[in-house]
């Protein structure tokens, strides 16, 4: 999984902001309805897909827009524990990382339980000492 966010610190790209500008003058119907305007929409939102998955090199169907970094994060995180619900859903992040992504491994909303999280302390730097992560993992 890769996840694109400048956090509005770059402008945009001209493709985009020729995509945004589609979007915004003739696509602003919901892509979900089958009503003349919502086929246009979904026209545009195909095309815009089409063209950022040939820029990051994958499927259109692979491409997922998210409506914030946090709606991304929390599907990134939900997504890796559905995928390793078999072996457990153990989740390690470093006692620093972003409030969203501390959000996202302590939620399981999918079954209500609480989450099992294993916070990795950090020294005056910043870092993860790559054995105290290792000795979080757990072979489960």
């Amino acid at each position: 999984m890769a996840y694109f966010d400048s956090a509005s610190s770059a402008p945009l790209h001209p493709v985009a902001h020729q995509a945004l500008q589609a979007a915004l003058d003739e696509g602003w119907a919901d892509p979900a309805r089958l009503y003349r305007e919502g086929r246009r929409a979904r026209l545009l939102l195909d095309a815009a897909r089409e063209a950022a998955a040939e820029a990051v090199g994958c499927r259109p169907d692979e491409l997922v827009f998210t409506p914030s970094g946090t709606y991304a994060v929390h599907a990134g995180v939900a997504g890796a524990r559905a995928a390793r619900r078999r072996v457990g859903g153990h989740v390690v992040v470093s006692a620093v990382e972003h409030s969203s992504v501390l959000h996202a491994a302590h939620t399981r909303a999918a079954d209500g339980a609480e989450a099992d999280v294993t916070e990795v302390p950090v020294d005056r730097t910043g870092a993860v000492s790559p054995q105290t992560y290792a000795a979080a993992l757990r072979a489960d």
